[in-house]
């Protein structure tokens, strides 16, 4: 039954996005795209607008807006430190441990997390026991990329700054990053609908309309990024290195996540969800990150590539147990 459901999920959620991340691929080896572009575009516009208006689109009580950053915080902190350990006790260089740490903790939950969610919930239905409705899904998928990008921008720039020998000042970039600023933006806009508003939404047309399309944007235009990036290739040399720490990626990490859901009592919703959004690969960042401060490329590469690749399968694996034990 359990294999139905992962070869069902696998068709229905999976197929569609691995299909038009190939797309992106194909076009790219044939048309040569710019993914510096198409990675400005997501960053500076789509991102910010998707966070913007599902943020402030949601109900989401703070307490539990503090129980899931608390859960992250404590489970990412747990993993980065016990990796931090293990490279130091086997003497592997600075750079390496680095990229292993943000490569395990700092997940894709832009151009993976968010097309995910949105066929899981909006194509296909689907629904937790305790959740109100399908675009609550994506307003939690808002809230987990809201976390990865604050992670990857302050923690990994101070994970990597600190192993080349102490920059940990440039984590204050994100600061020139519109994320930050659109953040804000979304819990004041969202504290005057729900106090003043009675929770209906007051934001103008000429406001509204292009947050709403700049944010219905950011599932295929980061599906095509993705496709376009994953057709730079990668190579299998470093596999000892690679295949710890993909595993840690997609199939510690949100197991992890699960214990410390059903500890703070977050289970099944939104519980269930953050464990999905756990799952996805490595960010794509990691690599950019790396490559800017002149860490292990290299092992950063392999690993986005490869937990990608796999990705189609051990997401699958995990969204099967998950609907299967938390299901409406």
């Amino acid at each position: 039954m359990l294999l139905h459901h992962t070869g069902q999920i696998l068709y229905n959620i999976l197929l569609p996005l691995l299909v038009t991340v190939g797309v992106g691929t194909l076009l790219h080896r044939y048309h040569a795209l710019s993914v510096e572009t198409l990675a400005r575009i997501s960053m500076w516009l789509l991102v910010p607008s998707f966070v913007l208006i599902k943020i402030y689109d949601s109900d989401i009580p703070w307490g539990q807006i503090w129980l899931i950053t608390l859960v992250f915080l404590i489970v990412l902190g747990a993993v980065g430190a016990l990796l931090f350990a293990g490279g130091r006790a086997v003497g592997a260089p600075n750079e390496t441990v680095a990229a292993a740490i943000l490569s395990s903790i700092v997940f894709n939950a832009g151009n993976f997390g968010v097309p995910v969610a949105h066929l899981l919930y909006i194509e296909g239905g689907a629904l937790f026991r305790g959740q109100p409705d399908a675009e609550a899904g994506l307003q939690i998928q808002a809230l987990v990329v809201m976390l990865s990008n604050l992670l990857i921008w302050i923690l990994g720039y101070m994970v990597l700054a600190v192993a080349k020998g102490g920059r940990a000042r440039d984590a204050m970039g994100i600061f020139r990053l519109p994320m930050i600023y659109a953040l804000v933006a979304s819990f004041v806009l969202r504290e005057i609908r729900l106090r003043s508003f009675n929770g209906a939404d007051f934001l103008p047309v000429w406001a509204s309309f292009p947050l709403r399309s700049l944010g219905s944007a950011l599932v295929p235009m980061m599906l095509v990024a993705l496709g376009a990036q994953l057709a730079r290739g990668a190579r299998w040399r470093r596999w000892r290195e690679v295949v710890p720490v993909a595993c840690i990626k997609l199939l510690a990490l949100p197991a992890l996540i699960g214990v410390a859901v059903y500890a703070f009592g977050l289970w099944p919703w939104p519980g269930a969800h953050l464990i999905i959004g756990a799952a996805a690969p490595t960010a794509v960042n990691t690599l950019i990150l790396t490559i800017e401060l002149d860490g292990d490329t290299e092992l950063t590469g392999d690993v986005v590539f490869w937990t990608t690749i796999f990705s189609g399968v051990t997401v699958a694996g995990v969204i099967a147990v998950v609907t299967a034990l938390g299901a409406a």
